[in-house]
């Protein structure tokens, strides 16, 4: 009997047992509905260069489905009815591709694990029941010259996202697990008759994690082999993250180690080996100067800077993300997100970052937060954004300031060489999604790109560092002279200090906007961050209850009869004038009596600071005048 769903476009929510809503345009015909797709649960976005003129909608009284956060398991995706971007498409790329084998590098949670679990369960041989989850999505419909391929290999699936160890042989017991694991699926091969005794030894001992290290880099030139034997087909395999042990190593002292183990465990596999149909490989970088991939003439890197039809495979496109918030009824969101997410460029197509975009739906009604980037300690992009110096800093601060920074991208990084590298330091963040590029200069072989910060969120990490920096580097010069003069009273010395930092750091703050934006309470959080070292010697209390108001800063010594210290702030309005505001903090400490708690607590004398701000300009004066 002829397949009736073949005919069919599903757009919307599918509900287990047939219920559903779906646009009139997209109504199976014939009534197969139930026998096509009760048993599958799921709400499809498809591309939007698959389904002309046509659109999602929300069956009515129902939720909008769930997001996916953090799950990477496709066929569960699919089954229990979450919001999926259809990437099915993923799967004609990769069988229209001329090359053997492919590396699609792209920054981390940008769906690498969940498009590598899509093609798993599309190619694997050894779940007939998986033919359900891609009917109505897009490769159904690319061609039975694709769906002849579903179901038909065997799959080698590892993924080395966990291999994050401090040391080697941490790092060689993990890979063990991990392939011992992927063998333990195959454990088949040990009864069929396929292996001879000595391959039967090998592989038990894979299993039970005991062979040795020269052993374990033949494990998937092994493995491919012996499965093409049982099964008469060549062989996907599919390594997610495959760079994540590389960066470990190169953190942790390990990187040579690291290095040979995988030049020599992936170029058995992937070297014009003919029992391998297809590899896919997925990870942040392309690490090839170090030959990790030397010799392998049927490799196809599919970067960020390609254009093609990997461009638009991982991560969100724009009409997706309207999509999404649509179904999530907020629409009206699609500018806010723009702001926070978007930005990326992969090829000619704008991507939005989509870890980020679905929490962004997850936490609403709550404001915009930098989801991607609080997913990382981002210690090695500190450390070397740290290790190039000046040099760095002042193409930080640019990029900061909106300005293009030019770079000679580096496509193949030398891990080895980063520190100190301003043009392998800014390809690391390119390639890892802190920076985007937008512009090329010259036409050589080895163009110059113009990058720039792509979003709102990656912008926050920025700062962060640089406030990081500054706060380590200026407060061992600065901060001890600053607390020095405040403590003695000196009120000159203690404003001169404050200016400094003030130049220097505050800029660095998360704020709602510019110098000309910046609320007082930025200037009260940050001097109130400078004094916390003065803990031991004094309680810091700020907004507190005091005389007749509530003084913004109040400093009770520990030692009764010492000095006290009271502060108000002021920014400077448009129009506003200095010694007028000066005046008005001074005259504000007094009419509201500030000082009046801390003579009850047994203070002696009071130390009276008004401290009025404009922009990264300042001025302190006291009681007696002195500024």
């Amino acid at each position: 009997m002829e397949r009736q769903n073949q005919h069919c476009i599903i757009i919307g929510a599918i509900m287990r047992g047939g219920g559903t809503r779906a646009p009139e345009k997209g109504r199976c015909p014939l009534f197969c509905w139930d026998r096509c797709h009760a048993a599958v649960s799921t709400h499809i976005i498809f591309p939007m260069n698959t389904i002309p003129n046509q659109r999602s909608e929300l069956h009515a009284g129902k939720p909008p489905p769930k997001p996916p956060i953090g799950l990477s398991d496709f066929p569960r995706l699919i089954r229990e009815g979450y919001a999926y971007v259809d990437k099915s498409l993923l799967v004609r790329s990769v069988l229209d591709s001329p090359a053997q084998v492919l590396l699609l590098p792209r920054p981390r949670r940008f769906g690498k694990t969940l498009n590598l679990s899509m093609l798993r369960a599309f190619f694997d041989r050894d779940r007939p029941e998986n033919a359900e989850l891609f009917r109505g999505l897009a490769i159904e419909r690319a061609g039975g010259q694709y769906m002849a391929h579903r179901g038909r290999y065997p799959v080698v699936f590892l993924t080395l996202k966990d291999v994050k160890t401090l040391n080697w042989e941490d790092c060689l017991g993990h890979l063990r697990q991990v392939i011992s694991r992927e063998f333990k699926r195959h454990e088949m091969l040990l009864e069929g008759g396929f292996l001879d005794v000595r391959e039967q030894k090998l592989f038990e001992k894979v299993l039970a994690r005991q062979c040795a290290g020269h052993e374990l880099e033949e494990t998937l030139l092994n493995l491919l082999t012996w499965l093409e034997r049982a099964t008469g087909e060549r062989v996907i395999l599919l390594i997610d993250e495959y760079d994540t042990p590389i960066h470990a190593g190169y953190q942790s002292g390990f990187y040579e180690q690291i290095i040979s183990f995988m030049r020599n465990w992936l170029s058995g596999a992937l070297k014009d080996h003919a029992s391998l149909e297809k590899g896919v490989l997925t990870g942040i970088l392309r690490v090839a100067r170090e030959s990790i991939f030397s010799g392998l003439n049927n490799l196809a890197v599919a970067g960020i800077l390609k254009t093609g039809p990997f461009a638009d495979k991982f991560g969100f496109t724009e009409p997706e993300v309207s999509r999404l918030l649509a179904d999530a009824g907020l629409s009206d969101s699609l500018p806010e997100a723009r702001e926070w997410y978007n930005g990326y460029l992969f090829g000619e197509i704008v991507i939005y970052n989509p870890w980020s975009i679905l929490n962004f739906i997850h936490e609403q009604p709550a404001p915009p937060a930098a989801h991607w980037v609080n997913t990382s300690s981002n210690d090695l992009v500190r450390e070397l954004l740290e290790s190039g110096g000046e040099e760095i800093r002042a193409d930080l601060e640019a990029l900061l300031a909106g300005e293009g920074l030019e770079c000679q991208v580096m496509e193949d990084l030398p891990l080895r060489d980063l520190r100190g590298d301003p043009d392998a330091i800014w390809s690391l963040l390119l390639f890892s999604g802190y920076l985007k590029p937008v512009g090329v200069l010259g036409d050589s072989s080895e163009p110059d790109y113009q990058l720039a910060i792509p979003n709102r969120e990656v912008s926050i990490l920025y700062r962060r560092i640089i406030r990081h920096w500054l706060t380590r580097h200026l407060r061992s010069k600065y901060l001890n002279r600053l607390l020095d003069a405040l403590v003695a009273g000196e009120v000159p010395e203690f404003a001169k200090h404050l200016q400094t930092l003030v130049l220097n750091m505050l800029s660095y703050h998360d704020t709602a906007g510019g110098k000309d934006k910046m609320p007082e309470v930025v200037y009260q959080s940050f001097v109130l961050g400078l004094l916390a070292n003065l803990g031991d010697r004094y309680r810091i209390r700020s907004n507190i209850e005091s005389g007749l108001g509530r003084a913004d800063i109040l400093m009770s010594p520990t030692e009764p009869g010492a000095r006290g210290i009271v502060m108000e702030f002021k920014r400077l309005g448009e129009g506003e004038d200095m010694e007028r505001e000066l005046q008005a903090a001074l005259d504000q400490i007094e009419e509201k009596q500030y000082p009046a708690t801390l003579r009850a607590e047994g203070c002696g004398e009071v130390l009276e600071l008004a401290i009025v701000f404009d922009g990264k300009e300042l001025q302190v004066r006291t009681r007696a005048g002195g500024n």
